[in-house]
């Protein structure tokens, strides 16, 4: 898995409300979680999984744009990597800016814009995204289709609680074999995400702040070559 898809993975959360994991983890202490009966015998997954992700869907539909302060933890892995790192995320459609700091990817729906600090270096392609890519305008509603999704397990009862969703993605050729969602069941909104990529690394994704509908700026989706001085531009579209 490329850090680009890492940082666009994130969005995590694309995806939560201030202090909703604080509350999970006080509900796990209070009550241990029940695990939940799989009904493998359904093609697309479990009818429980499939309802608590049909209302999540419809009310990451609802917003406009979102603004969120993010967090992404890498460990595992041949070399048992361990790495953290924070960043902010701004959505609006199909567009989107995500800054981690050393790295900052920029989209307006047509085109992309990465820019490594490092070397102060943009990199700029069509935004052309594979059906099977999870990208920052579709993680909301990625489980919608290509997914296989299971209720793993919950804590609390009726809608108060969170649930463990594993989502098993149909095309085996991914460079990861699954997805798992905890989502605030009275929310609607996902908590953490985290993705078990095949070379043994775990991608946990949490969201620190969101706000939704926030009013955006147009020029938050386009890179501004003139705020980066001598910047090398690699044009490949």
């Amino acid at each position: 898995m490329t850090r680009k898809f890492v940082c666009l993975l994130f969005l995590a959360g694309v995806m939560t409300a201030v202090g909703t994991v604080e509350t999970a983890q006080a509900q796990k202490r209070a009550q241990a979680p029940k695990k939940a009966t799989r009904a493998r015998s359904i093609a697309s997954g479990d009818a429980e999984s499939k309802a608590i992700l049909s209302k999540l869907s419809k009310n990451y539909r609802g917003m406009k744009s979102m603004q969120a302060l993010v967090s992404l933890e890498l460990q595992g892995g041949p070399g048992q990597v361990k790495e953290k790192r924070k960043g902010k995320l701004f959505l609006r459609g199909k567009q989107y800016r995500i800054d981690m700091g050393e790295q900052l990817i920029i989209c307006d729906g047509r085109s992309s814009w990465t820019y490594l600090k490092e070397l102060n270096e943009v990199n700029i392609s069509r935004h052309e995204p594979s059906p099977d890519q999870i990208t920052p305008d579709n993680l909301f509603t990625m489980y919608e289709k290509g997914f296989d999704s299971f209720l793993e397990s919950e804590t609390g009862s009726g809608q108060q609680g969170t649930s463990c969703i594993d989502l098993i993605p149909q095309n085996k050729s991914v460079s990861y074999f699954k997805v798992r969602l905890f989502v605030d069941r009275q929310r609607n909104l996902i908590q953490k995400a985290i993705v078990f990529d095949k070379s043994g690394v775990q991608y946990t994704y949490q969201i620190t702040e969101f706000k939704v509908n926030p009013k955006l700026q147009d020029n938050l989706f386009v890179f501004n070559v003139k705020a980066y001085p001598n910047v090398e531009v690699v044009d490949m579209r």
